[in-house]
């Protein structure tokens, strides 16, 4: 069973190592080797973002990941992903709803995504609203998409 309450909040500077690995070894899983992005999956934005996760009780992987970082005067979530064993059982809305709360909590009043076409449903569910036009991004088709806090 998994204690969603348990999802943290942190920047780089305040993670373990343990913690980044975990991270980073979703993220790469996810998108450098399930879905073939061949772009770096670290970027400059991981040093400013707070980073949200939920570890396993042995700290030895990351369950669901995303990040939150200010670029262009918008709060930004990117690098969404949850383990593929567990998707489907709606770990991935309540960690986006810890989002929206946090945010909410610090005075935020929007928060955008650039949302890869196949999640588009995913955030649909959740609320968001798309925005302009469909866009290649690492070679993979997104659509920017806000949610109203």
């Amino acid at each position: 069973m998994i204690d969603r309450k348990d999802f943290s909040f942190k920047k780089i500077a305040d993670m373990s190592g343990r913690e980044m690995f975990c991270i980073e070894r979703l993220r790469a899983d996810t998108f450098v080797c399930e879905q073939k992005i061949i772009d770096p999956e670290l970027d400059d934005q991981d040093l400013e973002a707070i980073h949200v996760f939920l570890l396993n009780q042995k700290q030895t992987k990351a369950l669901a990941v995303c990040r939150i970082f200010v670029e262009n005067n918008k709060w930004m979530l990117g690098r969404v992903a949850v383990d593929s064993n567990l998707r489907g059982q709606h770990l991935g809305a309540e960690m986006i709803a810890q989002v929206h709360e946090y945010l909410r909590q610090k005075g935020i009043s929007q928060l955008y995504c650039h949302a890869q076409l196949q999640a588009k449903p995913f955030y649909d569910s959740l609320g968001y609203q798309a925005q302009g036009d469909v866009f290649d991004e690492a070679g993979v088709k997104h659509i920017m998409m806000y949610y109203n806090l």
